[in-house]
């Protein structure tokens, strides 16, 4: 491992030759993937292009981020800058290996152009995919294994998807709307046990003292609890949504445009609302804060899923499914 991070350090000392001409480049790209660009990028899949799209792009996102946070727990590996020899042009409390930005630009990108079939989306994937990894190796956040691992978590759960969701789906519908909705809730369950299993896993083994100040946070199962939450609410939200709110994503651009901005309005303000009013009630990592947690992430998932469709559908900015 130590002859992995030296050449990692020597390429990270050549990429920040260029620096600081690149760094905002860089910085954009790395932006490109994080979960904030997706809250922004697949409403307008799901809102705009093609719902049945959407709603499995999120959840391909939340397979990849739960698989990286699961491996970046139990490997309990440092990042670059963590151990020295570069600039920390970002700073990470996590982790290092695998790089849950490459993980989820992969999946989420792959899975897109998989589903849509537009050779531009494969190009325009194929660069972002390559920016977003390269991005993390130069601004000292990871390693070049980091990257590698987290694409073949990504490339993973794409496989996954395409080969199983036939299956599943085949087997969620022979199951009533409140089963459906029961099963997303069990899962969820599952993925917070799993956190903390993870978390009880390698509690015997605390981290070298040289740079355990950086990874005070790596710890705990509150990513579990976004993850979870993110999960249930887009589940029971896409239940509800097809029995009363089903709706197309063609239109106008004006009706489109109007659904896109509408919506992630919406979710915004349901996302940063609740955010600073859950922060006011308890602290982050209590038990009371670790529910509003998984509510608040919930609760935005379940809006954009359910919620905002069925007031484009109030509001004619969007037509029944089947007109």
């Amino acid at each position: 491992m130590n002859t992995i991070y030296s050449f990692g350090i020597l390429l990270i000392q050549a990429l920040q030759t260029m620096s600081p001409v690149f760094d905002g480049v860089m910085k954009f790209f790395s932006f490109l993937g994080t979960i904030e660009f997706y809250l922004l990028l697949i409403p307008f899949v799901y809102w705009v292009v093609d719902a049945k799209v959407g709603f499995r792009l999120l959840l391909v996102l939340i397979s990849a981020d739960f698989l990286a946070l699961g491996l970046k727990q139990l490997l309990h590996q440092p990042r670059p800058y963590w151990i020295g020899g570069v600039k920390a042009l970002a700073k990470e409390t996590s982790y290092g290996i695998p790089s849950s930005h490459a993980s989820d630009s992969l999946a989420v990108w792959g899975y897109l152009t998989y589903s849509l079939k537009k050779n531009w989306l494969w190009a325009l994937g194929a660069v972002l995919v390559g920016m977003i990894g390269l991005s993390r190796i130069y601004l000292g956040v990871h390693f070049p294994t980091d990257v590698l691992t987290g694409w073949l978590i990504g490339l993973a759960v794409i496989v996954i998807f395409a080969v199983g969701e036939r299956w599943a789906v085949s087997r969620l519908e022979k199951l009533s709307a409140i089963a459906q909705i029961g099963a997303g809730f069990a899962i969820s369950l599952l993925m917070i046990l799993a956190g903390w299993i993870i978390n009880l896993l390698i509690t015997p083994f605390p981290d070298p003292p040289e740079w355990a100040q950086y990874s005070q946070q790596a710890r705990g199962i509150a990513q579990y609890f976004t993850l979870a939450g993110a999960l249930f609410g887009a589940a029971a939200g896409y239940v509800l949504m097809r029995t009363h709110a089903c709706f197309q994503t063609h239109g106008s651009v004006w009706q489109r445009a109007a659904r896109y901005l509408l919506g992630i309005a919406s979710v915004m303000l349901i996302y940063l609302g609740l955010d600073a009013l859950f922060s006011l009630l308890a602290p982050d990592e209590s038990a009371v804060g670790l529910i509003l947690r998984y509510f608040r992430y919930g609760a935005v998932t379940f809006w954009a899923i359910f919620g905002a469709p069925w007031v484009f559908l109030k509001i004619k900015l969007a037509e029944p499914a089947g007109k």
